[in-house]
């Protein structure tokens, strides 16, 4: 019997640990702060507040020209840039607890710190998987880049299977066209970029108009008493620029 009691103390202890870790991924997204022009396309299809609106599994986000949305879960946030779409797929791929679709623009994002790789953003070029970090991931008709603030974070680029390992002030980047594979710049000592497998993308980019992305053809309609006014979200950190001829 002391055997037994001693048993179950040590899963109840363990239980009790661990919990805490997948809290996380248990509490939904939702619009902390937004500014400019914000549209959402609910898969419940019904109209919701765009202030303090919960993100459920099927959602998407798009900014216009000067649109900005800080997303939050938790200590956990992605700040989208203006003329931009984001969405959270209903289901995650590889027993990744969270992925992120990024069909354009730029998001930036801070993510919990845990033991195993939980959290991924997909792009039409490349996937970054994070433990984690914070770090920006850009979308625009050159390609995909990756910069590294905090942390690191492994990219994997579609065309060429190519596997890149990023440091703290490093950027990655992967060309829509031209020569094929992961650029890495950036300071300090590089990792060796590795060769995994090839894969096809599972979406295309979407293509942004000089004017700015327009509302998607079934957004939820959100009144101007709704949003919060443009001072109420600050502007993204500046990140190191990265010189493209020299990527």
């Amino acid at each position: 019997m002391s055997d037994i009691r001693h048993l179950v103390v040590a899963v109840l202890a363990l239980a009790f640990i661990l919990t805490p870790a997948y809290a996380a991924d248990e509490r939904g997204w939702h619009i902390a702060k937004s500014s400019g022009q914000v549209w959402t396309v609910s898969s419940q299809a019904q109209p919701v507040s765009l202030t303090s609106q919960e993100i459920r599994a099927g959602d998407t986000i798009r900014t216009g020209q000067n649109g900005r949305v800080l997303l939050k879960r938790g200590d956990e946030t992605i700040l989208i840039a203006p003329n931009s779409e984001v969405k959270l797929p209903v289901a995650t791929s590889d027993g990744l607890s969270t992925t992120i679709i990024q069909k354009a623009g730029s998001i930036l994002l801070d993510v919990e710190k845990k033991n195993v790789k939980h959290f991924e953003v997909e792009t039409p070029y490349l996937a970054a998987v994070v433990k984690g970090t914070q770090f920006r991931v850009s979308v625009s008709a050159r390609g995909t880049d990756v910069n590294v603030v905090r942390g690191q974070v492994e990219v994997a680029d579609f065309k060429s299977g190519q596997i890149a390992q990023v440091m703290p002030g490093q950027t990655v980047l992967s060309r829509s066209a031209g020569s094929v594979g992961l650029s890495l710049s950036g300071p300090g000592i590089h990792s060796p970029i590795q060769q995994g497998t090839p894969r096809t993308p599972t979406f295309d980019r979407l293509p942004v108009p000089r004017s700015g992305l327009p509302a998607p053809a079934r957004q939820l309609p959100v009144s101007k008493s709704e949003r919060s006014q443009p001072s109420a979200l600050l502007p993204p950190p500046r990140l190191p620029q990265v010189d493209s001829r020299k990527a």
